[in-house]
């Protein structure tokens, strides 16, 4: 190949060579795909008002699913690797600013909603700046941010993608500003769920329901854990719900005869490990779908007939599961509901154990967000908030695990709504 062709195929695309532009080919509708372009625009609207109220100026985000909730943006198979840095600027006085990497510009063209795109590019044949930190701090300045307050990712529970160095990079890069965390507006906003939001989630669960119940119902003596793990994919496949990052796909826990007393994960589908009678545990997790997370959970045991500790403990966790969510109002705490819960679980002659230190979650572009319904968490329950409840009774000597259903709630203006599933929530029987 000669110098010229090179200067050609570095300058030209072929489908321009052919009369054909990716623009034309693609109608606009589609440029944000998982979500109208007017729900974007209600959330930043949201975002600037929580910002005035915060006394931010501008925040930063760089989270996965932070970037997707303000932009739509879709980072691909590109993940994970930290050559590749993206975030989003929201402002109060501004329009949002998306500024990416140049390798990704098709995901960030056809994804996302921002039409104030910066980019860089580590490939220097490119002729755009080299650096992130340089288009970014241009950016700040365009924007007149360079003497404000900006709310930048400092809190866990995002997965940032950002390192704590290049935290500092920025912050000495503009000496001027003052920098918070951007965190309690991020959270506030994101704990109360809009419309479109909520309607999602309706059409989202029960297809999770059609998915868990293809691979529970597949649990049978003689069958190898990987073809459990095949049934609920085929199903996840069937149900259009393979378009997902990998942490979203459900997990099985399994404990039992192999080792008695324990309990151990089953996430990776290659287990060959051949179920027996007597083995018990939990599924839990979900699917996800248009970016968003679910998470339900039941108990199973291999068997005819459960074992009579083990029934007692199914019957014990559904009531104090059931008792406890009939309870739940807006106006309670987090810290509420968890007494609540506790007292649920050692009830009369129970006298049985919380397993962890929460009782539930909500839930949006991550599995557990905050509020959480814990001996520590003062957020009050508001109408809108989506919750996963997930309270139990199992027993101590975990030989006999216990039951601990949980379903996802809608908090509205008298107490909780079930969204979706509806399952029985005693101990599964296997067979």
């Amino acid at each position: 190949m000669t110098r010229d062709d090179k200067k050609v195929l570095s300058t030209d695309h072929a489908m321009e060579r052919e009369g054909v532009s990716w623009e034309d080919s693609v109608p606009e509708e589609d440029r944000s795909p998982y979500m109208p372009k007017q729900e974007y625009q209600l959330r930043i609207r949201r975002a600037k008002a929580l910002l005035a109220r915060h006394g931010i100026d501008a925040m930063v985000v760089f989270a996965y699913g932070n970037k997707q909730y303000y932009g739509g943006f879709l980072e691909s198979n590109y993940r994970f690797t930290d050559r590749w840095r993206h975030c989003i600027i929201v402002s109060q006085e501004h329009e949002p600013v998306f500024v990416g990497e140049s390798v990704l510009n098709n995901n960030i063209s056809k994804t996302t909603w921002i039409e104030d795109t910066r980019l860089w590019s580590a490939i220097k044949l490119w002729r755009l700046p080299t650096r992130f930190l340089d288009v970014f701090v241009d950016a700040i300045r365009d924007l007149g941010l360079e003497g404000k307050v900006i709310g930048l990712e400092y809190g866990p529970g995002h997965m940032s993608q950002i390192s704590y160095q290049e935290l500092r990079q920025i912050e000495q890069s503009l000496p001027n500003a003052r920098f918070v965390a951007a965190d309690p507006v991020i959270w506030e906003q994101k704990m109360i769920k809009t419309d479109w939001e909520i309607a999602l989630y309706r059409e989202l669960l029960p297809k999770v329901q059609r998915v868990w119940e293809a691979g529970w119902r597949s649990i049978k003596p003689g069958i190898p854990e990987r073809d459990v793990h095949r049934k609920i994919w085929s199903q996840m496949v069937e149900e259009d719900l393979y378009n997902t990052p990998s942490w979203h796909n459900p997990q099985l826990f399994l404990c039992g005869t192999d080792r008695p007393g324990r309990w151990r994960l089953v996430t990776p589908p290659f287990y060959d490990r051949v179920i027996q009678k007597g083995d018990q545990g939990f599924a839990d997790g979900g699917v996800g779908y248009k970016g968003y997370c679910s998470d339900i959970q039941r108990c199973f045991y291999v068997g005819e007939k459960l074992p009579p500790k083990l029934d007692d403990l199914s019957k014990w966790g559904r009531d104090a599961y059931l008792n406890t969510v009939e309870n739940i109002v807006p106006g309670m705490r987090g810290c509420d509901v968890f007494k609540l819960a506790e007292k649920e679980t050692y009830r009369q002659d129970w006298n049985q154990l919380i397993p962890i230190d929460f009782v539930g979650h909500s839930i949006g572009s991550l599995t557990h967000e905050p509020p959480f319904l814990a001996e520590d968490d003062l957020t009050e329950l508001q109408p809108g908030m989506i919750l996963c409840v997930e309270v139990g009774c199992f027993g101590s000597d975990l030989i006999w695990f216990g039951n601990m259903p949980e379903d996802m709630w809608l908090v509205t203006d008298r107490g909780l709504e079930l969204i979706g599933v509806d399952l029985p929530r005693d101990v599964w029987l296997c067979s």
